[in-house]
């Protein structure tokens, strides 16, 4: 059963409503941009208390399939732009433009706001889920002045990000620095 099947499920009122949050769940385990459990808890925020409220549920699918097919368009014109390059000649996409269908850390919206928050709300969960041995120090800095900024970033810290962004970096790493990159609205390589 794909997507588009678990969402009908989830806006069916013959159906008890825990059966219809579980089909939001299961659409969140196939559409998950900033995390699973992150993307749970900012639909609720989003929405308001899905888990008990149908007004609430009925936003939570809205705005999920809103970003969804944001994504969407957003991959069908990397992948075109993409063929566009093969056919020139170019059989590798550049290190900075990685494909939408692999990156995680970002809610797709119409909206910048919406992504902005979204990121920053992926980022407070992070932070206070994150064990303290376990966290980078640097990245753990970059993390907490984000959140205490709104997303806005110094030119240091930027630089960092860049840094941070570009080596071979675990996947402990590279998840809350792009959703860093996402909360600020900011993308290395490109002037705000």
């Amino acid at each position: 059963m794909g997507f588009t099947e678990r969402a009908r499920r989830v806006r069916d009122g013959r159906l008890a409503h825990g059966r219809r949050v579980a089909a939001l769940c299961s659409c969140v385990g196939m559409y998950h941009p900033i995390g699973h459990l992150a993307t749970l808890s900012f639909l609720s925020e989003l929405a308001g208390p899905y888990q008990h409220h149908e007004s609430a549920l009925l936003r939570a699918i809205e705005a999920l399939e809103a970003s969804r097919a944001v994504w969407r368009e957003e991959l069908d014109s990397y992948i075109d732009a993409r063929l566009r390059q093969k056919r020139r000649g170019r059989r590798a996409p550049s290190p900075g433009e990685p494909p939408p269908s692999v990156v995680g850390g970002h809610w797709y919206a119409s909206t910048p706001d919406v992504s902005r928050r979204a990121a920053l709300h992926a980022l407070k969960l992070w932070e206070r889920d994150v064990r303290p041995d376990s966290a980078d120090p640097e990245v753990r800095s970059i993390v907490r002045a984000c959140i205490a900024t709104g997303g806005r970033l110094t030119d240091e810290q930027r630089d960092i990000v860049t840094r941070r962004r570009t080596s071979d970096e675990t996947e402990e790493v590279r998840r809350p620095i792009t959703l860093v990159v996402s909360a600020s609205g900011w993308s290395p390589g490109v002037t705000v």
